[in-house]
């Protein structure tokens, strides 16, 4: 096996955060009473969710757990948006 075909570290949290993110995202809607996107929209949604985070964070320089709690409210609340045209 080569080492390429390894998954580093870095792709293992990033595929962690994503999970995490699709999770919380799950628990919300659920929570909420929603009917829950297919499962290709919440992959899609969570990794944009992940990426706008560490993008921000990267920018800003301010706590992880503050700034992904906020792309999470601004990916629902586009999502919620959609719903509404």
């Amino acid at each position: 096996m080569d080492n390429n075909d390894k998954p580093t570290l870095g792709k293992k949290i990033r595929s962690a955060e994503k999970e995490l993110t699709k999770g919380l995202i799950k628990w919300r809607f659920k929570r909420a009473g929603r009917v829950l996107p297919d499962e290709e929209t919440l992959d899609h949604g969570s990794e944009k969710v992940v990426e706008e985070a560490h993008r921000v964070i990267k920018k800003r320089g301010k706590n992880i757990f503050d700034e992904f709690k906020q792309a999470k409210k601004e990916f629902l609340k586009a999502y919620r948006d959609e719903d509404d045209e």
